[in-house]
């Protein structure tokens, strides 16, 4: 295995020049100028001392067997780091490259996203396809999560075995979102963290449980203001104003049935009456079944007399039934007639008649 120093970075840019230029060679002491280092498939295993390299902008030392990111404490000029196809198991010693704009990490073995608080520059981070253990789950520290919710732009996160991307909520200057072949299943979820990704112009979630969702790719269209490009397909700007309204017109409906508006008021809201007649007309349409109060006058007086009246269906008079049905008879069919009238038909009835003689 190769340890990357100064030598054999002066060795490879000698044999790039030479490649050019016969006469052409590079010294230690001009390292200080470099600013592309070519490192690539070189079999580096160890980065090494690399104080001299003090203008370097971009390093490509991807496709090596590094096991651990360090000695880049010098390089604070540095704006693109490939480090993918490596075996890096953390991410450390990243915290003086606060000029980084670009980081490939991916196919490596990292299962934390951290020690990225100081790199508030970063625009892109590609960590795809990371070799997880069985048990584990890949996720976003908190403090590194917050520096990249105000600065990163891309992100790839694709193949990971990621069942959640609540880790992103609050991503708000976040553009392009990779999350293809995880394992995120919950449509809730994911809508309310795309809900607050208010910058999101294209994601891509191929490979997912959640696209057999149903309604997965008009759920969403109706949560993303501003999402152009859904798995690869265009998202019109009128296919946003119809879902919009859709969903607005959903959440409409769903709190019309919480409120549970009695069936009396939704009658009467539907007619264009004075709100005084709409009370008596549901009160009169929708009154409690129960006993009834009714007033009689009686007639050559002024006083009134209440007299309470059972409701139809509780009145003694109901004796008939016909398949099943009540017939409801008036309850005042059973009520005794006086007494006096009685007597005096029991005295008819009983009254001898005289037959004239013959």
């Amino acid at each position: 295995m190769v340890k990357l120093t100064t030598d054999v970075i002066e060795r490879k840019c000698s044999q790039i020049l030479t490649a050019k230029s016969l006469s052409k060679t590079m010294k230690k002491e001009e390292l200080w100028k470099l600013t592309h280092l070519h490192m690539n498939d070189m079999f580096i295993s160890t980065i090494g001392n690399l104080d001299v390299c003090k203008s370097l902008k971009v390093m490509y030392l991807q496709n090596n067997n590094i096991s651990k990111i360090k000695n880049l404490h010098s390089a604070c000029n540095l704006t693109h780091l490939y480090l993918q196809h490596n075996v890096i198991m953390k991410m450390e010693n990243l915290e003086f490259l606060e000029n980084l704009q670009k980081l490939y990490l991916g196919h490596n073995n990292i299962i934390v996203v951290e020690g990225l608080e100081n790199l508030k520059q970063l625009q892109e981070l590609h960590i795809e396809s990371q070799r997880i253990p069985p048990g584990e789950s890949f996720c976003f520290e908190p403090r590194s999560a917050f520096t990249l919710s105000t600065c990163l732009k891309i992100l790839n996160i694709s193949d990971n075995n990621m069942t959640s991307l609540r880790d992103l909520t609050g991503f708000h200057k976040l553009n392009t979102l990779e999350a293809k072949h995880n394992l995120v299943d919950n449509m809730d979820d994911l809508t309310a963290t795309i809900n607050t990704l208010t910058s999101l112009k294209s994601l891509f979630l191929h490979g997912n449980p959640v696209v057999q969702s149903y309604r997965y790719r008009e759920n969403l269209i109706a949560n993303s203001i501003s999402l152009v490009n859904l798995d690869g397909k265009i998202v019109t700007d009128t296919c946003r104003s119809f879902m919009m309204r859709f969903k607005m017109e959903k959440h409409r409906r769903c709190t019309r049935k919480t409120t549970k508006t009695p069936l009396g008021d939704d009658i009467t809201n539907s007619l264009n009456l004075p709100p005084a007649f709409k009370r008596s007309i549901s009160r009169a349409i929708f009154q409690h079944p129960g006993p009834q109060l009714s007033i009689k006058i009686t007639p050559g007086s002024v006083e009134t007399q209440l007299q309470m009246f059972p409701f139809w269906k509780s009145a003694s008079g109901i004796r008939n039934i016909k398949d099943n049905h009540v017939t409801p008879r008036p309850f005042w069919s059973n009520i005794p007639k006086s007494k006096e009238t009685r007597l005096t038909r029991s005295l008819v009835n009983n009254k001898t008649i005289v037959l004239p003689p013959i």
